[in-house]
C-alpha cells in the first residue's frame, strides 16, 4: 500500500489530456503537500529539478508525534522532522519513465527498485482529462428520477501554509488504469488540482475508484520554500 501510495501522489503531476512529464517540469523546488492516510501523514516534497531527472523526498510520521495547530512544517523539517518513522529520497528519470534511485536517510542505505517498475512506468504515460459534470462529486442527496439536478459540486478543503482558503476552484482530472490484469487494471484515477495555482503539482484530494473499493487520500496542508537539510542524491 506504501507503493501504492506513491504512485497516487505522483499522479498529480498532469493536466488535462496531458502525460505527467509535463507537470512535474512546472514544479518548482520547494513544493510541499502534507496528506493524512490511517494514522498517518506523509510530507511529499520537490527536493530539485535537473532534466531528466527530478528528485522527491517523502516523509512519514505518525499522528500521535505531531500536533497540527502548532507544527509548523518548515521547522520541523530544518530540525530533520522529529519523530519521523521514515524519510525517503526518490531520483525519477521523467525521460525514460523510470525510477532510478532511492535512499532511506534514516536506515542511511540504498534501496532495492526492481529495474522494470512496471506500476511506475504507466503511470507516467497515464493521459488526465477532465472530468465530466455528470460524474463530478456533489453535495446532497441525488434528485429524483424525472428532476433536475440543481446540486453545488463538492469541493475538498484547500489548506495553504496553515491557512483554509474558503474561495478555491479546482480542475478534477480522471484517467483510467488500463486492463492489464494487475490490482489497479480498470481503476479510476480522480485528482483536484487548485486552479489559482497551475503550477504547483500536487493535488488536495486523491480518489482511486473500482466497483469493489474506493482509496481516498486527502491533503491536510501545503505550501512552498521548505529547504531540506539531507544530501542531494547524486
Amino acid at each position: 500500500m506504501r507503493k501504492l501510495f506513491l504512485f497516487l501522489i505522483l499522479s498529480s503531476f498532469c493536466f488535462a489530456n496531458v502525460t505527467i512529464k509535463d507537470r512535474l517540469l512546472k514544479a518548482t523546488p520547494g513544493d510541499f503537500i502534507i496528506t493524512e492516510q490511517g494514522k498517518s501523514y506523509s510530507l511529499l516534497l520537490v527536493r530539485s529539478i535537473e532534466p531528466p531527472h527530478l528528485t522527491l523526498e517523502e516523509i512519514i510520521v505518525d499522528q500521535s508525534n505531531i500536533d497540527l495547530k502548532k507544527i509548523n512544517w518548515k521547522n520541523w523539517i530544518e530540525n530533520r522532522a522529529p519523530g519521523a518513522d521514515s524519510w525517503t529520497a526518490f531520483a525519477l528519470d521523467i525521460e525514460k519513465n523510470t525510477l532510478v534511485r532511492s535512499y532511506s536517510f534514516l536506515e542511511n542505505q540504498w534501496l532495492f527498485i526492481e529495474k522494470s517498475d512496471y506500476f511506475f512506468g504507466k503511470l507516467l504515460s497515464l493521459s488526465f482529462q477532465p472530468t465530466r459534470d455528470n460524474e463530478r462529486k456533489k453535495i446532497g442527496p441525488a434528485p429524483m428520477p424525472g428532476e433536475i439536478d440543481r446540486r453545488k459540486f463538492w469541493k475538498p478543503q484547500l489548506v495553504r501554509e496553515g491557512k483554509k482558503h474558503k474561495k478555491c476552484e479546482y480542475e478534477v482530472l480522471r484517467a483510467k488504469w488500463p486492463s492489464d490484469k494487475t490490482q489497479l487494471a480498470g481503476c479510476i484515477f480522480e485528482l483536484y488540482l487548485d486552479v489559482q495555482e497551475s503550477t504547483f503539482p500536487f493535488p488536495y484530494w486523491m480518489e482511486v475508484q473500482h466497483p469493489h473499493y474506493t482509496f481516498k487520500i486527502r491533503a491536510i496542508d501545503s505550501g512552498s520554500g521548505i529547504q531540506s537539510p539531507m544530501k542531494l542524491l547524486k
